[in-house]
């Protein structure tokens, strides 16, 4: 069977489909001489039979139909599931090498070639845009510390020494005055709020377990979730850009969850193993399909979803999701350890 297996892998995806037709035709045409030869001239030969040698030839010219291009477009479909996981976001997805056509076989080795320029091209575009973003969001937190926040400072330090001068705290005057320190508190406490979204000086200056316990505290807590967060192993700083990163997926995973998923728990578990660092994200929510959700490019959960994919890259890392309606959702991260830092907080 040698000499056939090497015949088919060097035939190409024409002449397999050219010799199955041409064997579908042989064959019905041997079977309707051989009815019509041996049995439907045979007056004693009951019809049942004549349609049964038809239906018995219809068959084999079916099946042998069947195998022939079942063979040959094999790898046809090896390349379509690849297709359909790169659609679903996993960008690593390569087709194999499946003998058996050489005209497929290089549509396979083009598509990969392509795949791996499209992915290289995707992490370099994405890689810059997400360093130009985090550095903008940086200069912006920045400006709103030193300027807005300092100036909202000043006005209720001054609004404060007004209102103590006032003659009477009971008037209209002063009134307006306690307003306006309301409202300039409220704002300031916005601002602060917008300065850690943009860029936590927390993570810049303490670490990713100090500014994770800082976001939990001050985010999610107050919005009445149960939250377990646990770290191990994570006692000495990671490079910023890893720290980033992490810090970047877990948010946006809490967040979904405060968001959507409707969810009473939420767990944060984060530790290094052996060669990488692991961060697991697990809630009681309700649950999604995740395809259908990447796939929708309108949602802005679709887009944090494949950012979280993006950026996880960036450092080499995956994004795994696991969910399904009424299951809740477990988004688990990987990234490679790139050796231990300076400790946390020094």
């Amino acid at each position: 069977m040698g000499w056939l297996t090497n015949l088919h892998n060097r035939t190409s995806i024409f002449t397999k489909v050219l010799v199955a037709n041409a064997v579908i035709v042989v064959v019905g045409t041997v079977t309707t001489v051989t009815v019509a030869t041996h049995v439907w001239h045979d007056r004693a030969a009951e019809p049942i039979v004549a349609v049964l040698f038809i239906l018995a030839g219809l068959a084999i010219s079916m099946g042998v139909n069947y195998g022939i291009l079942r063979l040959a477009f094999r790898p046809m479909f090896a390349l379509q599931v690849t297709l359909d996981r790169v659609r679903r976001g996993d960008f690593s997805a390569r087709a194999p090498e499946v003998a058996g056509d050489p005209d497929i076989a290089r549509v396979i080795e083009i598509a990969n070639l392509m795949l791996d320029r499209l992915a290289e091209h995707r992490q370099a575009v994405a890689s810059q845009v997400i360093r130009a973003m985090e550095e903008e969001r940086k200069r912006i937190a920045r400006e709103l510390h030193d300027e807005t926040s300092q100036s909202l400072t000043t006005m209720m330090v001054n609004l404060d020494v007004i209102e103590k001068q006032l003659p009477d705290p009971s008037d209209e005057l002063a009134g307006r005055v306690r307003l306006t320190k309301e409202i300039a508190q409220r704002t300031l406490d916005e601002t602060r709020r917008l300065m850690f979204d943009l860029r936590p000086s927390v993570l810049d200056d303490l670490g990713l377990v100090p500014a994770l316990r800082w976001f939990v505290n001050q985010r999610v807590v107050p919005r009445g979730l149960q939250v377990e967060f646990q770290a191990s192993g994570v006692d000495q700083r990671l490079p910023e850009e890893l720290e980033t990163a992490l810090f970047r997926i877990i948010q946006e995973a809490v967040t979904n969850t405060v968001k959507h998923a409707k969810a009473k728990r939420v767990s944060i578990t984060l530790q290094r193993e052996p060669g990488e660092i692991r961060a697991v994200v697990q809630d009681d929510g309700h649950g999604f399909h995740p395809v259908h959700v990447v796939s929708k490019d309108d949602k802005d959960r679709g887009l944090g979803l494949f950012g979280m994919q993006e950026r996880a890259a960036l450092v080499g890392g995956t994004v795994r999701i696991d969910s399904g309606p009424g299951r809740g959702t477990t988004v688990s991260v990987s990234v490679p350890d790139r050796g231990r830092g300076r400790v946390a907080g020094g």
